[in-house]
This record gives C-alpha cells, sequence and structure tokens, in this order.
C-alpha cells in the first residue's frame, strides 16, 4: 500500500477517539434501520453508517431525470465522464453499445453490476478495452442504482477500480404495470426516441412463498441527419453552420463550402463531369457533404428481465434470474472520396505485419472523360457505394442459487453463465483488391513522371459518374467487420454472521470464494485479416482462462462509537502471481449528528483477453498534428489563401487555392496516423492504491450532508505510449517507432515548397510497438452531497445537491519522466461538476426542477499541446475568450399528475430555458468546421411524455 493512502487510513483511524453510539437515517420511520447488504461491503448493516462513500438513485429520483437509458441515468452522476456512447460508435472498434466512466480513469476502471453480480462484457473490445454495454440493462426494471465512489478491488476484484456501479433490479413487485414515453426536440422535432415497457410480478413472498417478476423494455431512437436539422446558414461564408460558432466561416476557411469532391466529379482544369446537378461558379461539379453527415444512428433495442424466488422452507430460499438483451445499431456513414493530391492512405496488413500505401492517382490523358491531354487532377465521390454500418448485439445471463441461515449465519451459493455475441459490419469502404480489379492499379505509373502505364485506369469495370452493377460495387465496396464472442461460466459462494462481541457489540465477518471461466473471441472478415480495406485497422483476439478468487471481510466495532473495518480479496488470474486487495476502513460517531469516515486500499485491473494473449491491433490516431510539418503547412495554406483573395471573384483559380490550402492543412494538422500494437503475454496488473477521508452530518432529522476527499494513484497502466507523446519525443524513440516517408513522395510540398517553407521531414507514415505497463495516473477531488426534506405548506418539499471537485489529475509521461501537466481545469476535465435539484409535491402535482453545472475549462490538455495554447490560438486569430470553454449551465422541469387512479403522467422538459452550450471550437474544428460540435446545440430545447399505467 502507498505511503499516501497509509496515511490517510492512518488519520481516519486516528479520528475513532470519540464515543456514543448513534444511527444516522435519512428518514425517520424504522424501516430505515433495517440491515441491508450495501454495495462494497459483503456484510449487512444500515445503509446510512458505511464507511464508504455510496450515491443512491432511487426509481422515483431516476424518473424525475427524465432518461431515457441506462447510460443517460449514469451520465447524470457528477463523478462520471465521458466514455464510450453508441450515438458516436460509427468511429469506434465497439459500434453499437455504450459504457461508463468514473474519475476520469476509463471504462475499463469502473466495475458495473446487476444485483451485485457481474454482467458479461461486450463482445468486442474498443481497441483494448473491454468494458460492459449500459445499452443491454433494462431502464424500467431498476428499484436503485448504487454507486460506490471510491474502488471496490477487495470486494469485487479486477476492474473495480475508479468505481462500482451496482444496478437493482425490482424485487417483490405485484401486479401488471405499462410504461411509454416519447422523447423529442421542440427546435426542430427530431432527436425522436420511443421507449415501452411492461412489468408483471405474481407471488407475495412473506404469504404465497414465492415472487415471480418480468420486464420487458423497447427502445427506439430515430436518425437524425444533421442537414435536416440546422437551418443556420450565412450566406456570406457558405457557412451551414456560423449560429454555432460565430464567424466560423471565416475561422474554418471555405470548410463550410459545397465540396468539389464530388458525383460524377470534377476534372480540374477541365470543369465537372457531364452530368452534374449543380455547378459553381468556376464550372465545377458541387456536393452537399451535409446530406449525410450523421448527429445521431438510428437504434433499436429489446431488454427483457425475468427473476423469481422461491420459499424452501427452514430459512432456505431458492432464487434465479435470466437477463436477454438485443440491439441493433444502424449508422449512416458519409460516402468515401477520391482526390488526385489526397494524401496517400496508409494502413497495416496483419497477414505480413507490413504497412500498406494506397497511391491516390491522376486521371491518365487516355480517359475518355479527360480532354486537356495530360493527366489531369480527379476529384470524385463514390456516391453509388452503399455507405453505412449495421451492429447486432445479443447479451444475456442466466443463473440459479440457493441463500439461507445456518447457526445465525446467513449464507448464499450461485452459479450461472452469461455470454455476448455481436456482429459488426460496414459497407462502403475501398477494398484495395476490388479497386486494382475494378478501376486499376495505382502502383503502375511511370516513376519519372509520375503517369499512369494503365491507359484505363478509371475505366475498367467501375464507370465514373454512370449506373454500376450490384457486382462491381460489391467488389470495390464489400462488406467487412467482426463478429465477437464472450461467453463466461462461474461460481460463487459466501457466508457472513457475527463471530463474536466486543462487550455488547456483535462482530461482523464475511467470507467467500469464486471461480469463473471466460472465452473471448474477435473474428475480422478475411478482407481486413489480409489488409485489404484501405485505411482500416483490425483487432483480434482468441484466448480463455481460468481465474478463481477468494475474499473474507470484518467489522471490529472498537467502541461504542468506533468502528474499524478490514477486508482482502485474492485474486489468481494466469500469467502472474495472486494478486491481494486489501483495504481499511474506519467510522468514528463523534455527536449524534457527525460521523467522520476515512479509508485505504488497493485495487487492481487484470490484463484482459485482448492485451494478453495473441492479438494484434492495427488502428488510426484520427486528426494527429505533426509538430515538424504542421505549422509549415499552415504557413503555406495562409499564403494560398492570400494569394486566392488577390484575385477576382471571376478567376476559376480563386477557388483552386482555397480548396489547396484545406487540403495542404489537413494533410499535416490533421493526420490519420497508423498504430499497430501486438499483444504482451509478460503485462503486469495494473494496481491502484486509494484513500479516502470525509464526514456525514445530520444537522436535524431529514437532512444530511457529506463531504469527502478521495486519491486516487495508479501505476503500470496497460496501454501504448500515445501517438501525440511520441511525436513529442520522437528524436528519442528507438528507430522504427515513429516512421516517415522520403521527402521525395511528398504530395503536400513541391520541391520548391520544401525549400521556402524549411521542410526537412517527410510526412508520417505510421508508429509501431506493443502493449506495455506503460504509464501511470493520479488524481484527487472531493465529493459533496446534502439532501433535506421540509414539510412546506402546500406540500412536501425535497432538495438536493450533488457536486464533485477535481483537484488534480495527472498522467506519467516517459518523455519527460514525470508527470505532465495537471488537467483539471483543461479540456474535457471541468473542475467543477454538479447538479442541484428541488422536487414539490402537492396533492396530485410533483413538480421537480434540476440544474446541471460544468465549469469553464481551456482547449489545451498535456503539455505537448501547442495546437490550442494561448499562442496557438492567437496563430489562428482567436481571442483569449475563444480559446476557452466557457461554464455551461442547464435547467430541466419535470413535472408529474397521479390524479386518475393508477395512472401517471409526466411531462419532462430538457434544457428549459433553451440555453446553447457554450461554443467549443477545438470540437468544431476537429470534424473539420463542417458539423455543430454538440447534438445539444441543435436540439436545444425537448421534451418527454411519459405515461404510467397499473393494471392491478
Amino acid at each position: 500500500m502507498s505511503k499516501i493512502a497509509l496515511k490517510v487510513g492512518v488519520a481516519a483511524v486516528a479520528l475513532t477517539l470519540g464515543s456514543s453510539n448513534v444511527v444516522l437515517a435519512q428518514d425517520g420511520d424504522a424501516k430505515s434501520l433495517e440491515k441491508v447488504v450495501i454495495t462494497g461491503s459483503n456484510l449487512k448493516r444500515i445503509d446510512t453508517e458505511t464507511s464508504t462513500p455510496v450515491q443512491i438513485m432511487r426509481r422515483e429520483e431516476i424518473a424525475r431525470l427524465g432518461v431515457n437509458s441506462v447510460k443517460e441515468a449514469l451520465e447524470t452522476l457528477t463523478a462520471s465522464n465521458g466514455a464510450l456512447s453508441d450515438i458516436g460508435g460509427s468511429n469506434s472498434f465497439a459500434g453499437g453499445a455504450s459504457a461508463v466512466s468514473l474519475r476520469n480513469l476509463g471504462k475499463q476502471s469502473t466495475l458495473v453490476l446487476l444485483n451485485s453480480r457481474r454482467v458479461a462484457p461486450y463482445a468486442l473490445a474498443d481497441y483494448n478495452e473491454v468494458f460492459t454495454n449500459l445499452d443491454a440493462l433494462p431502464l424500467d426494471a431498476i428499484e436503485r442504482i448504487e454507486v460506490l465512489r471510491n474502488g471496490g478491488s477487495s470486494i469485487y476484484g479486477s476492474d473495480a477500480v475508479a468505481g462500482v456501479i451496482n444496478i437493482i433490479t425490482r424485487s417483490d413487485y405485484q401486479g401488471v404495470q405499462a410504461r411509454a414515453s416519447y422523447d423529442q426536440s421542440l427546435k426542430n422535432q427530431q432527436f425522436k426516441t420511443k421507449t415501452a415497457s411492461i412489468t408483471a410480478g405474481i407471488g407475495d413472498f412473506d404469504k404465497d412463498k414465492f415472487n415471480v417478476l418480468a420486464n420487458i423494455e423497447v427502445f427506439k431512437r430515430g436518425e437524425v441527419i444533421w442537414r435536416d436539422v440546422v437551418n443556420d446558414i450565412n450566406p456570406a461564408y457558405g457557412d451551414k453552420f456560423s449560429a454555432v460558432a460565430p464567424n466560423s466561416g471565416l475561422m474554418f476557411g471555405n470548410r463550410g463550402a459545397p465540396s468539389t469532391y464530388s458525383y460524377p466529379g470534377n476534372l480540374i482544369g477541365q470543369g465537372g463531369v457531364p452530368g452534374c446537378a449543380t455547378v459553381n461558379s468556376a464550372g465545377l461539379c458541387v456536393y452537399d457533404r451535409f446530406s449525410r453527415f450523421e448527429a445521431v444512428p438510428k437504434s433499436d433495442r429489446v431488454n427483457g428481465l425475468l427473476s423469481g424466488k422461491l420459499n424452501l422452507g427452514g430459512g432456505t430460499e431458492a432464487f434465479a434470474e435470466a437477463l436477454y438483451s438485443h440491439t441493433k445499431t444502424n449508422y449512416t456513414n458519409a460516402f468515401g472520396t477520391y482526390g488526385s493530391t489526397t494524401a496517400n492512405a496508409i494502413w497495416g496488413d496483419p497477414s505480413t505485419g507490413n504497412g500498406k500505401s494506397f497511391i491516390y492517382q491522376y486521371l491518365p490523358a487516355s480517359h475518355p472523360l479527360n480532354t486537356t491531354g495530360g493527366d489531369v487532377e480527379f476529384r470524385y465521390r463514390w456516391a453509388d457505394a452503399p455507405a453505412y454500418r449495421e451492429t447486432d448485439s445479443d447479451q444475456y445471463r442466466v443463473l440459479g442459487g440457493l441463500k439461507g441461515t445456518w447457526n445465525n449465519y446467513d449464507w448464499e451459493t450461485a452459479a450461472g453463465v452469461m455470454g455476448s455475441k455481436t456482429k459488426d459490419r460496414t459497407y462502403g469502404s475501398l477494398s484495395d483488391s476490388g479497386f486494382k480489379k475494378e478501376v486499376g492499379d495505382y502502383n503502375n505509373f511511370d516513376p519519372d513522371t509520375g503517369s499512369m502505364l494503365d491507359p484505363n485506369f478509371f475505366n475498367h469495370g467501375y464507370k465514373i459518374g454512370q449506373v454500376n452493377s450490384p457486382e462491381v460495387l460489391n467488389t470495390l465496396f464489400p462488406a467487412q467487420g467482426y463478429d465477437g464472442k464472450i461467453t463466461q461460466y462461474f461460481a460463487d459462494a459466501k457466508i457472513s454472521g457475527e463471530l463474536g462481541k466486543i462487550g455488547e457489540r456483535a462482530i461482523g465477518v464475511a467470507a467467500g470464494v469464486e471461480v469463473r471461466r471466460e472465452s473471448f473471441r474477435i473474428t475480422p472478415t478475411a478482407n481486413l485479416l489480409a489488409g485489404d480495406i484501405v485505411s482500416y485497422g483490425v483487432a483480434t483476439a482468441d484466448a480463455s482462462r481460468t481465474t478463481e478468487a477468494a475474499f473474507t471481510e470484518i467489522n471490529l466495532p472498537v467502541t461504542s462509537s468506533i468502528d474499524i473495518t478490514g477486508a482482502a480479496r485474492v485474486d489468481k488470474f494466469p500469467g502472474f502471481k495472486a494478486h491481494a486487495s486489501p483495504k481499511l476502513a474506519a467510522t468514528w460517531k463523534a455527536t449524534p449528528a457527525l460521523m467522520f469516515r476515512g479509508t485505504a486500499e488497493s485495487g487492481f485491473r487484470a490484463p484482459n483477453l485482448t492485451e494478453s494473449a495473441q492479438s494484434s491491433k492495427f488502428a488510426f490516431s484520427p486528426s494527429v498534428a505533426d509538430p515538424k510539418r504542421c505549422g509549415k503547412a499552415q504557413a503555406l495554406g495562409s499564403d494560398l489563401r492570400n494569394q486566392s483573395a488577390a484575385l477576382p471573384a471571376s478567376d476559376p483559380n480563386k477557388a483552386l487555392l482555397l480548396a489547396r490550402a484545406d487540403t495542404v492543412e489537413g494533410n499535416e494538422c490533421a493526420v490519420g496516423l497508423p498504430s499497430i500494437v501486438r499483444n504482451n503475454p509478460n503485462l503486469k496488473p495494473e494496481t491502484t492504491h486509494m484513500g479516502t477521508v470525509g464526514f456525514v452530518l445530520e444537522p436535524f432529522n431529514g437532512t444530511n450532508i457529506s463531504l469527502d476527499y478521495w486519491k486516487i494513484e495508479r501505476k503500470d497502466e496497460i496501454g501504448n505510449k500515445s501517438t501525440d507523446e511520441l511525436l513529442a519525443s520522437e528524436a528519442d524513440q528507438p528507430a522504427g517507432v515513429v516512421n516517415r516517408a522520403p521527402l521525395s513522395a511528398d504530395k503536400t510540398f513541391t520541391a520548391a515548397e520544401q525549400a521556402q517553407y524549411g521542410v526537412t521531414a517527410g510526412r508520417l507514415v505510421s508508429t509501431t510497438g506493443s502493449f506495455l505497463n506503460v504509464a501511470r495516473t493520479k488524481t484527487s477531488g472531493f465529493d459533496l452531497s446534502a439532501n433535506t426534506r421540509l414539510n412546506t405548506g402546500i406540500g412536501r418539499l425535497d432538495l438536493g445537491a450533488n457536486a464533485t471537485y477535481l483537484l488534480d489529475l495527472k498522467n506519467y509521461s516517459s518523455a519527460l519522466n514525470n508527470y505532465g501537466d495537471n488537467l483539471a481545469g483543461r479540456y474535457g476535465y471541468s473542475k467543477t461538476s454538479a447538479n442541484f435539484n428541488a422536487a414539490l409535491k402537492t396533492g396530485d402535482f410533483s413538480n421537480s426542477l434540476r440544474l446541471i453545472y460544468q465549469s469553464k475549462t481551456a482547449l489545451n490538455d498535456d503539455y505537448f499541446d501547442e495546437t490550442y495554447t494561448l499562442a496557438g490560438c492567437a496563430s489562428r486569430k482567436w481571442s483569449v475568450d475563444e480559446c476557452q470553454i466557457k461554464a455551461y449551465k442547464r435547467l430541466d422541469w419535470n413535472l408529474s399528475y397521479t390524479g386518475v387512479k393508477d395512472l401517471t403522467v409526466s411531462l419532462f422538459v430538457r434544457n428549459l430555458t433553451n440555453n446553447r452550450p457554450p461554443v467549443d471550437l477545438r470540437a468544431f474544428n476537429s470534424a473539420g468546421g463542417v458539423i455543430p460540435q454538440d447534438n445539444q446545440d441543435v436540439s436545444r430545447r425537448s421534451v418527454r411524455l411519459t405515461a404510467e399505467y397499473k393494471f392491478y
């Protein structure tokens, strides 16, 4: 255990020097004193006397949030930060899934449980990250969500590093209830989501000795295309999205204009290909690129839960549970483009381990469409390609078990199987071999002149701007993707009870064992394995393992006011020694209204099967700014724009100069850089040391306030060095880690421009490496929670507040041999995240308001980011005010009516004041300056109508 964590634990124990025995209860009724098992412990206890910070979101509170899914509910946590979303999944290895991340430590470091047991991970890894798919969990079946806001490896084992989220489903429900909701934007009548569910339960467990619960939930979300929801057009700049970022047409050059990469295409210097529907003033065919930019993909989900329990007599109970989910997500992709001056596409061939290069060639003079007498620059959009992605996933968990009592001990055992299967297919990407067959071999050119030697290049099977047969299109754009499958078998057993007494105070003890067998297979399609899909990476995995664990926990009531809890778990994974995760926690009830608490613990994350087992990953780092060439490209781009500005509007070269300026900067400041990474069987587990110290105050009945300081240090993090870090320390890297093409192959700068702008390094080609225990992270902050309940003259008023203040977040840099900058307050890491809630119940009406707050951030991130520093912003002519994201505030309102028997009708208004989010020029620029930075910016105020009816 680290010195810092040990000091925190000692400090917590040192607080236990008082007396008086109290129970801090949220409510005054006796029911609140019932002992239960709360997330973070295997011992039964009163929920408010826990030594570890646990936030509980109850069913009624979740309903007031106006959320449509488990993911949306967890996003409301102040400790939650951005993780994978199925909405943006078209650019992910794990499309069609959503995840959660706590404490900015990533989705692999947050453990998600269903009824205190694991669910199978999603069957596709997001590069190397394996995670729980939140979209497979039913929202309407939830009774409450318990969030352990510190590590839990001493109880739950691997992955419980940043926190544990335990989703508890309804129990002992009787009756039949139907629920339906409809959600959409008021601004544009888009962003539509529909949900419906039915829940049925039979059997009074106390009287009938059994209970069975069934829940089926259907979720449907409509597709949204940017073109259909954005109407703020600035005619002066041809910028569809100037209202998102004022003057963005000036900031982002010509990127808001229609594209000259069009269908049926352009021959630069000659004009548009015959048959073009829209021609600009320069005689070039243009295309509305926004017509296929997707804001939200279509999604259909069905989640089902069946659970039951049976009293067998003699204090023994049998229980069983079955979970099934089917999710389908359809992504609309933009049509691909072809441009003679486009930088060569670089990607990897898994079959050889070598890189591949796709060369964009000029249209030869022999082509029937080319009347210039020489090779000509060709710009084209594959508008007849089947450009979309489909992801279908099934997930299940089936378990059964027994529990009961023996000699005043509670025992429980269960066994089950769970798994996930996913089929992911993308259409519309170029096949390397298909291109050579239907278009021509791009390598068949004269190296001295650069001219194509194939006179029929672009005139074989595929015909420019004509109707092409399905056979030709399928050859050129074949389906490609992955089949993933995870299967896990498990069995567990535990026992807990009273070991003895200290005075009249019971010593609680728990112990248990767990065994798990898991297999994970990710199988790419044959064309990906062969490296045949241009610019696409690939990930593979095929491995299995068995893990065992034993755990114990003891609670010592040292005095009537002092409790000390110790816990430890030992996990054995193949490939490294057994790992022990200890925990020490203490509480001191200083007065009947004040309790101090603290914890010190160690956690870990074992290497997953995609990191340690046989696998390889060929991926791309998007929008990389080459530190050796980006600044020089920006200087050239600026000069090209100045040249364009000096030309009359009628000069066709005006548009060409602007277009080349965009191309030049895109080639060097937004490079798609391949990264080749292989598995490492010698990986060690990631380890974490964490400490918390805080207090809970109940100044009067119905009111409680808690404040906890937390600190996490994680080392031996598994990953590969980031592209930015490698490029920042390129001179210190071994040969073959950062790869560049020779200057003679430069397609961005001519030889004269290389001399003029001082270009001495060739363009980036790739980075290579393997997974390593390469990084460390440390972070700390405060969590504040406050709740009160007041009886007013018109009804009951509930007030609540939750806030997380991020003190620091630092990533270790091997280049610096030290930690980098403090990222708190930098891009993506607000220092303060808070929400404030007020709910007033008056007769049949219930009104609630919720204010969400995120503090401002700078645009830059760690030390190596020079692009978005104040100096970098100034070079782009962005003001200091524009070089930040201002604080974000949103007010939501929920109204519920229960005046009709058995019927509850609710109206939820998201963004009641119709505020726009603050301008984020970094997000806007990263997307090429052509789409809004945020869905919220165009959806604005939205409403959700919900009706719930209880049949009996």
